[in-house]
């Protein structure tokens, strides 16, 4: 049995104390590996947690034999509503005419079985798309984008981390290609703090991937915070907009834009979770907002949704929604 086989069925161990799957706590006595493993890059979430903890040994459950599957939902408390585990066993042996240490030796034995199965699945299940690789998720995200002669863009995410050896971040970013524009634009990508050395491959006319290298690997459980300065060469080169559309779990969101010139957007509005279609038409919407003294603007989502775009959008003309 591997050393991560044998925590997994320790941590298991540890659930099926007390009342089992009925505890009031039950979410927070879940271990880091059964949380990684059953809410994936998700916070673990205390209205919906029982019923998907328990869908999720249910089904590893099936996997068993009888007998131990009956012991291993005896140990969660299914059928049993006595509050010790050392009840349900005694009462189970007595039902199965065996002696209580016997049947806590073939709990073990399940916790091992359902181990092996859950992180069999975690194995096959892993989605190594690099766009959404698992692994990590956004608790927070800050753009700040200074408007000038060569606009920046400097993207700060603090990331939480679910899978252990976390070593790369793999982010996506466009840059529009202007009409006879050059064909190797020179994007100037700087790391802000928080990762060793930065990769970039274009995978497409306008499209960027760009991979962060971590100073150590992570485990699951640790948090980071890093940062990422992309200098562009022109304005012929951003949209009118500073937004997000998250494809991988994103808690919340923060945008700022700094304009070198008042002038440069007499219309400044922000989009509150819109498909991306919204923002590249570039039209005003209802919401919105007025620079500062220093010719800023910032918007904050406290909560953001994956696959809808959060930001903010400007114009020069005098247009108004």
């Amino acid at each position: 049995m591997t050393d991560r086989i044998a925590l997994i069925a320790k941590e298991l161990d540890k659930l099926h104390r007390g009342r089992g799957l009925f505890a009031p706590d039950l979410v927070d006595r879940l271990g880091p590996l059964l949380s990684a493993l059953i809410f994936g890059d998700n916070e673990p979430d205390e209205a919906l947690g029982r019923g998907l903890i328990s869908a999720t040994l249910f089904d590893a459950a099936r996997t068993l034999p009888p007998d131990l599957a009956k012991i291993f939902l005896a140990g969660l408390g299914v059928g049993d509503n006595s509050p010790h585990l050392t009840t349900r066993l005694k009462n189970l042996g007595l039902e199965l005419d065996r002696d209580p240490r016997t049947v806590h030796r073939r709990l073990r034995d399940a916790n091992r079985a359902v181990a092996q199965d859950l992180e069999r699945k975690s194995s096959i299940g892993d989605d190594q798309t690099q766009f959404n690789r698992k692994g990590w998720y956004v608790d927070r995200i800050e753009s700040h984008a200074v408007i000038c002669d060569r606009p920046r863009f400097i993207g700060i995410r603090d990331i939480k981390v679910t899978k252990n050896g976390v070593a790369t971040l793999c982010e996506s970013f466009s840059v529009p290609q202007p009409p006879g524009g050059p064909d190797n634009p020179k994007i100037e990508v700087e790391p802000v703090e928080g990762c060793e050395d930065l990769q970039i491959d274009r995978h497409s006319t306008s499209n960027w991937l760009l991979t962060m290298h971590l100073p150590r690997p992570l485990e699951i459980g640790d948090t980071h915070r890093v940062g990422v300065s992309v200098t562009m060469p022109s304005r012929d080169f951003i949209r009118k907009y500073n937004a997000l559309m998250p494809v991988r779990r994103t808690r919340s969101f923060q945008a700022s834009v700094r304009f070198e010139n008042s002038a440069e957007a007499v219309n400044i509005w922000r989009y509150d979770g819109v498909p991306q279609p919204v923002i590249e038409d570039g039209q005003p919407t209802a919401h919105q907002l007025t620079l500062n003294d220093d010719n800023t603007v910032t918007a904050d989502w406290p909560n953001v949704q994956q696959g809808l775009a959060y930001g903010i959008g400007w114009s020069t003309t005098g247009t108004t929604p």
